[in-house]
């Protein structure tokens, strides 16, 4: 089926082979067949280069939905390799780190905190990861037919900064890994500007191609995470506890947790946009538990036995001081000399999946954000996210954990809203249907839901989500009391809030879930 276009997205394009569908640019039939199912416009401007990277495997293919034609990826397990590979790095430290170091958690409960949280706010995840399949549309796309074509840009907004922030997490920690490594010579930017341009050359080329480095480069990193935490050994032992964590403290653990896990609900479905609706639905939920939870469960505590072990050295303190975590883990490793210098390195190299990965989430919900750059290729859009990135790591490095936690709190936030409504609209008013979305109308603003009462609902609850944040530049009167709830008044307003908006605008529609 062809994905309908509005009259002012229409254009003459030169055809020519996807990536996904492997079929060769020499191959005229197969070509003008696939041409009937899936135009890739290729630029006027460089049109030989752009023809060459996209027999090369340059993916070009942006929002547009996947024709079902073209959904034969049963590569089921690369769902759990993308995924892996980008948890099995340096990306979970910075965050598990900041349990003992920010929150002042001690391992137990740090350890408890992290295991539940992760868990539960993996689940809708995991469910929503099973619906791209069916449909054939990338997350966003998705969620068109819940937001609406124009309010669901705030969602893709948020999605855009989600993702790019997750890379920029990623690139200071491997920054300052690189920087250590060199013993100064090599500053922090200029070690951040290393992981950015490896990245970049990944999610340039796009799915395919971004599938094939998931599928091992975890491998290498496991080796070396498992070989620096024999290093540290009994060197983790925790310093006593003085005084008892404040129980507000443990609700800021909840808010960063929600920000780590739920938005990937907001995320997923972009992986395996390319698989059968005929895939096996809870084997593809247990691979992203697995990618995702897991990992990023187990290397937190990990980063939180190592941090909470920094006051009972003093040259890890001296480490911390100068290259933050990234510099405690190069102080462990200096024990064993070169070698160790060697495994810093493949930690500082083991963020470039997540990174990559990244800069593809960003640079397709880009043309989500504004139509008018569906014109241009999504490789294109990768070099600009990449660029973006890096400015923002660098500031955002100045003051790494306040940043980190702030910036997981609030997409936690809008996560809970977006889950509450999405699975509101999914299961009650769409009865888990697939085929309620209609994939000629993606992008047909007048055919669409007008997205109000999505809108209004994840709006609404910031009257309470504000009073109730505690962040280290702002703490709000119900926060003092209780403590960050604001995870909390997200998801519970919204979902109160959406029933009787979603009800009113399906009659205002002569009962029709849409206006088309």
């Amino acid at each position: 089926m062809t994905p309908a276009m509005e009259p002012e997205d229409k254009e003459t394009v030169t055809p020519s082979r996807d990536p996904e569908k492997n079929i060769p640019s020499s191959e005229d039939a197969s070509v003008r067949e696939a041409q009937e199912i899936d135009d890739v416009p290729i630029p006027k401007t460089g049109h030989n280069l752009w023809e060459k990277l996209l027999n090369a495997g340059v993916e070009l293919r942006g929002m547009q939905p996947v024709p079902e034609a073209l959904r034969t990826d049963t590569r089921y397990l690369n769902i759990c390799t993308i995924l892996l590979s980008s948890m099995t790095s340096l990306l979970p430290f910075s965050v598990g780190s900041a349990v003992p170091l920010f929150y002042g958690l001690n391992l137990r409960d740090s350890t408890l905190m992290i295991i539940f949280f992760n868990l539960i706010f993996c689940l809708p995840a995991a469910y929503i990861v099973t619906i791209a399949p069916l449909t054939g549309m990338r997350q966003m796309i998705q969620s068109r037919y819940v937001f609406g074509k124009y309010p669901n840009m705030l969602t893709t907004l948020v999605i855009i900064l989600t993702a790019g922030g997750f890379g920029c997490t990623a690139t200071v920690i491997a920054g300052q890994s690189l920087s250590y490594l060199s013993d100064g010579s090599l500053s922090e930017p200029v070690g951040m500007l290393i992981i950015v341009l490896i990245s970049l050359v990944v999610s340039f080329f796009g799915y395919r191609i971004l599938h094939i480095y998931e599928r091992w480069a975890w491998i290498p990193v496991l080796v070396a995470i498992i070989f620096t935490v024999g290093c540290a050994g009994s060197d983790l032992k925790q310093p006593p506890q003085t005084t008892p964590t404040p129980p507000r403290q443990y609700l800021g653990v909840v808010a960063m947790a929600s920000g780590s896990q739920l938005t990937w609900a907001m995320l997923v479905g972009d992986y395996c946009v390319y698989m059968p609706p005929t895939s096996p639905r809870l084997r593809l939920a247990l691979y992203l538990m697995f990618g995702i939870c897991f990992p990023y469960t187990v290397f937190q505590i990990v980063a939180a036995a190592i941090a909470g072990a920094i006051p009972a050295h003093p040259s890890w303190q001296v480490a911390y001081g100068t290259h933050g975590i990234g510099g405690v883990l190069g102080a462990i490793l200096d024990k064993v000399g070169g070698f160790g210098r060697f495994i810093l390195c493949i930690l500082s190299l083991s963020v470039v999946g997540s990174v990559s990965r990244d800069y593809y989430t960003v640079s397709v919900n880009l043309q989500v954000l504004l139509p008018v750059l569906n014109k241009v290729p999504r490789s294109l859009l990768a070099i600009v996210s990449a660029g973006a990135a890096f400015g923002v790591s660098v500031a955002a490095s100045r003051s790494f954990y306040s940043s980190l936690t702030t910036f997981l709190s609030i997409i936690g936030y809008y996560g809970a809203s977006f889950v509450a409504v999405t699975f509101i609209e999914w299961f009650h008013f769409r009865k888990a249907e697939p085929t309620s979305f209609d994939p000629s109308i993606w992008n047909d603003t007048r055919k669409l839901p007008t997205g109000f009462p999505a809108l209004v609902s994840v709006l609404i609850p910031w009257a309470l989500i504000v009073p109730a944040m505690d962040q280290s530049w702002y703490v709000g009167p119900i926060a003092k009391a209780a403590g960050d709830l604001g995870v909390f008044f997200a998801g519970i307003i919204a979902a109160v809030l959406y029933f009787p908006l979603r009800y009113w605008e399906i009659k205002r529609n002569g009962g029709r879930l849409q206006r088309g």
